[in-house]
């Protein structure tokens, strides 16, 4: 129990502070997320358009005119390679012009200190002014990554 008003306003400091770590850190995690899927997707996507895109086209020089007859002749196959190649150059382009690798390093940089800074927090082992003038800074520097 604490002896005086002033021993009890810290602990209330530090739990509030907490919480708000906390919210922030949720906020990163989700962004970091998030961009690791679109990442993922897009990277996949272009992958596999790129590789049939591949596929198709050797299929077609080796077979000749017609590639699968009564099904696929050149036309055809190149119809869908172009489609292949479109979707594989929008993705590439989707992903370069969002930035995703940036984001995801700075969701990460984000995300780990917030971390750390919930673990100091916790364990208290540095005063609420300090965490506190971290965590603006934090929120300076990743305003990107825990704004939603």
């Amino acid at each position: 129990m604490p002896r005086n008003a002033q021993e009890a306003q810290p602990q209330v400091d530090f739990d509030t502070l907490l919480k708000r770590i906390r919210a922030s850190l949720s906020d990163s995690d989700s962004y970091t997320r998030r961009n690791q899927r679109l990442n993922s997707t897009l990277t996949i996507i272009t992958i596999v358009s790129s590789a049939l895109t591949a596929f198709l086209t050797a299929l077609t020089a080796a077979q000749g005119p017609v590639v699968i007859p009564g099904l696929l002749d050149w036309q055809v196959a190149c119809s869908i390679g172009a489609v292949l190649s479109f979707t594989t150059t929008i993705c590439s382009g989707v992903s370069q012009q969002m930035n995703i690798g940036q984001r995801l390093v700075l969701g990460s940089q984000c995300t780990g200190r917030l971390r750390a800074l919930e673990l100091v927090t916790t364990t208290r082992t540095r005063s609420v002014a300090e965490i506190t003038n971290e965590y603006a800074e934090i929120l300076r520097t990743y305003a990107e990554t825990v704004n939603k």
